[in-house]
This record gives C-alpha cells, sequence and structure tokens, in this order.
C-alpha cells in the first residue's frame, strides 16, 4: 500500500545503474502518485557535474522506460525536467513526500526551505539506503564514469 498520495524524486541519472532504479523503485511504492524529475542539460552545465553527462532525451527516456516498467497498473508517472534543485516538489502543494539518498538529503532540506518560504507544508523526506558496488562503496555515477575512463573507454553507448 503507497504511504502518499504524491511523491517526488529527481536526480541527473547519468550512467543509468543500480542505485537510480533502486532509489526510483522506492518512489513508486511509496506514492500513489510519483513525480519524476531528471535534471535538464542547462542546470547540469551550471551544477558542474566531475563526470560526463549524457544528453537530456537520453537520460530521461531511459528514466521514463524503467519508471513505467516498475509502476503499478494505474499509476500516474510524470516525468519533467529539473532546472534547480528542488522543481515541482517546491511548489506543488499536492506533493506529499521526497525520496532522496544519504548524498542528497541536504537538497531535500532545502525543497522544505523554498515550501517553508512559500507557505507550503514541509515534505516528509524518505532517505533509501545506498546499493552498493563490488567493492562495497556506494555505486555513484561518478565512480562509474571514472572506472569506465580508465578502462580506456571514450564514452558509454546510450
Amino acid at each position: 500500500m503507497p504511504r502518499y498520495r504524491k511523491v517526488a524524486v529527481g536526480g541527473t541519472f547519468s550512467f543509468f545503474h543500480a542505485g537510480h532504479r533502486h532509489l526510483i523503485r522506492r518512489a513508486l511504492e511509496l506514492g500513489e502518485e510519483a513525480v519524476i524529475g531528471v535534471v535538464s542539460d542547462e542546470y547540469a552545465a551550471r551544477r558542474r557535474k566531475k563526470h560526463p553527462v549524457e544528453p537530456f532525451e537520453v537520460r530521461a527516456l531511459r528514466v521514463l522506460r524503467y519508471s513505467l516498467r516498475k509502476a503499478r497498473p494505474g499509476q500516474k508517472v510524470t516525468l519533467v525536467p529539473l532546472d534547480d534543485v528542488a522543481g515541482p516538489a517546491g511548489y506543488d502543494p499536492e506533493v506529499d513526500a521526497l525520496v532522496a539518498t544519504e548524498e542528497t538529503f541536504v537538497n531535500a532540506l532545502a525543497v522544505n526551505g523554498e515550501r517553508a518560504q512559500r507557505g507550503l507544508a514541509p515534505l516528509a523526506i524518505e532517505v533509501v539506503e545506498p546499493v552498493l558496488g563490488p567493492g562495497g562503496e556506494p555505486l555513484s555515477s561518478t565512480r562509474l564514469w571514472h572506472e569506465l575512463a580508465s578502462e580506456g573507454c571514450a564514452e558509454r553507448d546510450p
């Protein structure tokens, strides 16, 4: 049974991996409805990631395909571009929970700060456990991109 009516989750989702899938699955489990934000190319450029970022269309399509396969029958899934840290979670009064990682928890707090400035109720923040890689460290796109580069691969096949 979903715990919340409308749950939001967001990320860059470059080099889509098991940690990303875990995050999205959790949002789908928790909400009757899920809003999934994918960082726009412009916002990704402003954030100066320490790894390559695939084009928005590639990242968004991977996220949407996965989400629709994992959604419950009749569950509404909305994919939106993110141009800031909050996206719809910062202004949509219907969103009642946000799914984050330990790494993005501070961003979730910032979203609640934006909501407070708008007079909206704070979101419940659901922090997911990290998915560990073969070395026992949390999976991260930065690490995966660096491993790919060290193997001599110039770019990843989208």
